[in-house]
């Protein structure tokens, strides 16, 4: 088998391949979804046509291009998912073929050199599955309800930097006589002088942007975070029923306070523990932000939105309320032909990337 691409100098294959892909339409959104991975073999005899004489030293090539393909891309993930995958290494790599889809190959051989450059689509779903089944097992999975709030800034203050100045000013006076006694006379002289010091200082001090988000629910943000945490086995209680039962769980107190500000005040939080404690041990709470949007630059009039998601986790011990796992800020971004349509998909790939991490936090961690 002879890549199509096998004239090629391989200082050329990873931009080839950006080209394959934009040519394919994929975006840098998606880009997370694909693996890229190099590998060479030492060959006995030189190439003929570019190719190894022998299919062996090809196969050999391909299948560890391959494997670092898919160890590379694990390795841009978190501890957490790294642990997983660790745990079920040899089955990805034997049935590597399921995991890595629609491989664009390209290789160049120099001399009794040959190297392979691969770059496949990543199965994250069946990835994901596989990794769950490999998790450390325990009883049925514990009980879990969920807020995601949407937000947008409505509006950004600044505030001038805060200048205080400080004056001191010292006056020194110096004076000097004399006296002089000749015979039967006596004369006296003197002067004086007054030295004046000035002394300036201070200090700067600026206040943070207060900011003012605009909370609003996102058509399918709350089915696309419970979807995830359902496929993994958690037995998810949807956020309004919570609060409709448990007085205490006050959803509408979340979203006022994540409107204008960052978290929520220890009492919202510990009435929302108080209110659940020994029913629903974990309880997910995350904002996604749209930052902006912007025209795409391909010239198709696609719009692009940029959003950030954030959580934290916590779970009943008995006494306290601890955190178990968090996601620190995270961007993901979609295009579409409306603002709206963007956004919607932007804020479902962000709380879906956030709610695969918290899951794979939780099962490193043997959390039921």
């Amino acid at each position: 088998m002879k890549s199509s691409h096998r004239s090629a100098p391989f200082a050329l294959l990873a931009i080839v391949s950006l080209l394959t892909f934009s040519l394919l339409g994929v975006s840098d959104a998606q880009a997370q979804s694909y693996a890229q991975g190099v590998a060479s073999v030492q060959m006995k005899r030189k190439c003929k046509d570019d190719m190894p004489r022998k299919r062996e030293d090809y196969d050999a090539a391909l299948s560890s291009a391959k494997v670092n393909s898919i160890r590379s891309w694990t390795a841009q993930k978190s501890t957490a998912f790294a642990e997983l995958y660790q745990n079920s290494e040899q089955e990805i790599i034997g049935r590597i073929d399921t995991y890595l889809l629609n491989p664009v190959i390209m290789s160049k051989c120099d001399k009794k050199t040959f190297t392979i450059s691969v770059r496949s689509v990543v199965n994250e779903s069946a990835l994901g599955q596989l990794m769950a089944r490999n998790k450390p097992q325990n009883s049925v999975r514990s009980r879990m309800t969920a807020v995601f709030v949407a937000r947008k800034q409505m509006s950004v203050k600044s505030y001038d930097a805060k200048v205080t100045k400080i004056s001191e000013s010292r006056e020194f006076s110096e004076a000097e006589q004399s006296a002089d006694v000749s015979g039967s006379g006596m004369a006296a002289s003197g002067y004086s002088s007054t030295r004046t010091v000035n002394t300036t200082g201070g200090s700067t001090e600026r206040k943070s942007d207060r900011i003012a988000w605009d909370v609003f629910q996102s058509d399918g943000l709350d089915a696309a975070v419970n979807e995830t945490f359902s496929s993994f086995g958690f037995r998810v209680i949807d956020s309004a029923q919570v609060a409709g039962r448990f007085p205490g769980f006050d959803v509408n107190q979340f979203r006022e306070e994540f409107g204008v500000g960052d978290d929520l005040t220890p009492e919202t939080k510990n009435s929302a523990f108080n209110a659940i404690a020994g029913k629903i041990p974990l309880l997910v709470i995350a904002t996604v932000d749209v930052l902006g949007s912007q025209v795409t630059e391909d010239g198709s009039g696609a719009i692009e939105v940029i959003v950030s998601v954030k959580a934290q986790v916590y779970q009943d011990d008995g006494l306290f309320y601890e955190t178990v796992a968090s996601v620190a800020p995270t961007q993901r971004k979609a295009a579409g032909q409306s603002e709206s349509a963007a956004e919607t998909d932007a804020l479902v790939l962000a709380a879906k990337a956030a709610s695969t991490e918290i899951v794979n936090q939780l099962n490193a961690q043997g959390i039921q």
